[in-house]
């Protein structure tokens, strides 16, 4: 379980095993099988993903698409517009088409399950990304490091803000494992700062416009603010927005997830402090060169791969923007650094 994979993008590390953090849940993996013969003619696999509506998304859509076809696979994505059970519906009129392999973003972590066990009991192997399903069984999963995530957040906030102040914390959507565990990381990590407090959280569902409603109230109770983590930079923009209302642009550190062109623009000029950068393209590259290994009947040595993402500040911005470039994603980079 310790075998570790190379990852496209220079910037990510991965860490192999079931037991690491950002991956601890009861989801299993089974190591081989396939939904097609090895030498089979044609590779078919289903990807139903939760949201369009963020540029983090659309960009693991357009990872997955570039790598399915180096790949030779025909690759049918559907979007679950955050909904339960509209996720659902999809896989059940997935399996039932008895695509090669069925590659799930769960819109919730505990929704999945049903998901899962749905394409289990129809026999189509399960490949899962991001999110990580309560579960079922998988043939593989990927996704990002959210506990140390957050942990680097708290440390670059806490350096911007001088080690102390009052922050906030908007959260993401909380059915999911991502948004708990970027969370339980920033407050493991910012506790070891005595002079910083925490004087608010409240979740916006890792959306812009929920964030800018949330961060206008909370700074109506909460003033006097120096400091905020949007645990990813849709809701970081929406925060950003919050504080252009009241002039406080520049005056309010802000430290986001993601690194969606958006905020590496916004690092770039100065409104947004850091991001932890966790390459969306480079893990929709990953999850289907991982279904693939299922297309092809391969043995996938490890169940659960964890990517680690890399803080991004202005001094790094040019040199990780380079690497997005490098890696085929030049459409997440802002136009003056590709």
């Amino acid at each position: 379980m310790n075998r570790s994979r190379a990852l496209p993008l220079a910037a990510a590390t991965i860490v192999i095993g079931l037991g690491a953090a950002a991956c601890s849940s009861s989801a299993t993996a089974a190591g081989s099988g396939s939904g097609s013969a090895p030498g089979s003619p044609a590779k078919t696999a289903d990807l139903i993903i939760s949201t369009l509506n963020n540029p983090f998304f659309v960009s693991l859509k357009n990872g997955a698409e570039a790598e399915a076809k180096k790949d030779g696979i025909t690759l049918n994505v559907q979007n679950a517009n955050n909904s339960d059970s509209t996720e659902l519906n999809f896989v059940t009129t997935d399996v039932v088409k008895k695509p090669g392999v069925l590659i799930l973003d769960p819109t919730s972590s505990d929704a999945a399950a049903a998901s899962v066990k749905q394409a289990n009991g129809a026999s189509v192997p399960v490949v899962a990304f991001d999110r990580q399903p309560q579960s079922g069984t998988l043939k593989a999963f990927v996704g990002y490091n959210a506990i140390d995530a957050g942990k680097r957040a708290a440390d670059a906030l806490a350096t911007t803000i001088h080690d102390k102040g009052n922050v906030v914390e908007v959260e993401g959507i909380l059915g999911t494992n991502v948004a708990q565990d970027r969370h339980t990381g920033f407050r493991q990590e910012i506790a070891k700062y005595p002079n910083i407090h925490v004087v608010a959280a409240q979740a916006a569902n890792f959306d812009q416009a929920t964030a800018l409603d949330v961060m206008t109230n909370i700074l109506q109770a909460h003033p006097d603010i120096q400091g905020v983590y949007a645990a990813n930079d849709e809701m970081a923009l929406g925060v950003l927005a919050a504080l252009k209302s009241r002039n406080l642009t520049g005056k309010v550190a802000v430290v986001g997830n993601d690194g969606i062109e958006q905020a590496l623009a916004a690092i770039q000029d100065g409104q947004e402090g850091a991001t932890n950068a966790e390459s969306a393209f480079a893990e929709g590259q990953r999850v289907v060169d991982l279904a693939d290994d299922v297309l092809q009947g391969k043995q996938i040595p490890q169940a659960s791969e964890t990517l680690e993402g890399t803080l991004v500040t202005k001094a790094n911005l040019k040199s990780y923007a380079q690497t997005l470039v490098s890696i085929g994603d030049s459409a997440d980079v802002p136009p003056d650094l590709r």
